[in-house]
């Protein structure tokens, strides 16, 4: 058998990652490749680092559709520093008469000498060097100086790794980038559905947030924010402001019986629409709560999350977005969500439409009639598409 070692922090994996491993295995035609989480490594002390059942998790669901890649946590469940001669020792018992492949980066192989015991490593496996697009060290002269030195081989992989780090993973995590060209889509999602890599507010009302709303909830809120810092990203509107506006458009969503007691402990002035409905309750209140609760002041993230379940005529870019991704972001699941999923980064007013003409047509079969601004909305959003149209007709 063949089995490849690939170890490394994964903080957090990234594509660029698994691009490397799926090369490498096709390559050398490998039966087995492992994706080791390094638990303390000697080489990269860092005490913010993310726990390692964290990385781990995120490791397994990004891998769990690839054919022969498997994430290993044999080094967390060691105790101390993560030595690359054991964790090789480990595999090299476990798969007696087979031939190990171990796959380091460019940098690791220029410090491969100052590993612990380098040349037992290389009397149990064969190194395999994998370098950047941007490579400027002379891989094959590294490679004969350790062969010559430890009395081993090296192999230079043909495959370029892709220019990904995770250090631009966490920046773009923190600073509400989309993410979605650098990460498996799993990876994404666990990212948000965790606050992984963000900054300290957010955190913040992740945490509040999980006091109040049930998982499901919470985790759909997180999901929203995913899909809204996209669709901001991919029309030019204020990410940070998409982000905060998603974290808080639910964050009053309660059952209909708790969300009237709250309303009646606390002096809030119902109109006769939200009485009949009490599920419209969560989005004027939310509005209240984001200022009151979590010290927002931005009119237009507050005006986004009171809009987010009706709409109204005359919705700003951000009304639009977070009223789409509270509908599409990747839990949701009814029929034709996926065509407005891709219809939503052409054009916002159709996805938007196309969301309420569904909502619409579920009112009607639950034998209840279309709200009057509900109408109106889907009146503004065609006759805003015509004059588009027109617009770019001329």
């Amino acid at each position: 058998m063949k089995i490849g070692i690939f170890g490394g922090t994964f903080d957090p994996v990234h594509l660029g990652h698994i691009w490397t491993a799926r090369s490498v295995r096709d390559e050398l035609g490998l039966d087995k490749l492992f994706m080791v989480v390094a638990a303390d490594p000697p080489h990269k002390p860092d005490p913010d680092r993310t726990p390692g059942s964290v990385r781990y998790r995120m490791l397994e669901s990004a891998l769990q559709h690839e054919q022969g890649i498997t994430a290993s946590d044999v080094e967390l469940k060691r105790e101390g520093k993560s030595f690359t001669v054991d964790t090789v020792a480990h595999y090299k018992g476990q798969y007696r008469g087979a031939e190990l492949f171990l796959i380091v980066g460019g940098d690791m192989l220029e410090n491969f000498p100052l590993w612990r015991e380098p040349e037992r490593i290389l009397s149990m496996a064969k190194l395999v060097a994998v370098s950047r697009p941007d490579e400027r060290r002379d891989m094959r002269a590294i490679a004969d100086s350790i062969e010559e030195r430890f009395c081993g081989r090296v192999l230079l992989s043909s495959f370029d790794g892709p220019d990904i780090s995770s250090t631009e993973v966490r920046r773009r995590m923190r600073d509400a980038l989309p993410v979605d060209m650098l990460v498996a889509r799993p990876t994404e999602h666990y990212m948000y559905t965790n606050a992984l890599y963000m900054p300290k507010e957010v955190v913040e009302i992740r945490s509040r947030l999980s006091k109040l709303l049930r998982r499901k909830r919470l985790n759909h809120t997180m999901l929203t924010a995913c899909e809204a810092v996209k669709l901001a990203a991919r029309y030019g509107v204020d990410t940070e402001k998409a982000r905060t506006a998603a974290l808080l458009h639910d964050c009053v969503k309660l059952p209909n019986k708790e969300l009237l007691e709250y309303c009646s402990e606390h002096c809030y002035d119902l109109t006769e629409e939200e009485k009949n409905n009490p599920y419209l309750i969560h989005a004027r209140l939310g509005a209240v709560l984001a200022c009151e609760e979590y010290g927002v002041t931005d009119p237009e993230i507050l005006q986004a999350i009171k809009n987010h379940t009706l709409g109204r005529v005359g919705m700003s870019l951000l009304d639009k977005i977070i009223y789409v991704a509270d509908k599409i972001e990747p839990t949701r699941e009814f029929e034709g969500v996926d065509e407005i999923r891709d219809i939503a980064y052409i054009d916002i007013n159709r996805a938007m439409l196309l969301v309420m003409r569904h909502s619409a047509e579920y009112t009607v079969m639950s034998g209840r009639a279309i709200n009057p601004s509900t109408q109106a909305v889907m009146d503004y959003l065609e006759n805003e598409m015509r004059t588009n149209t027109e617009d770019n007709d001329v």
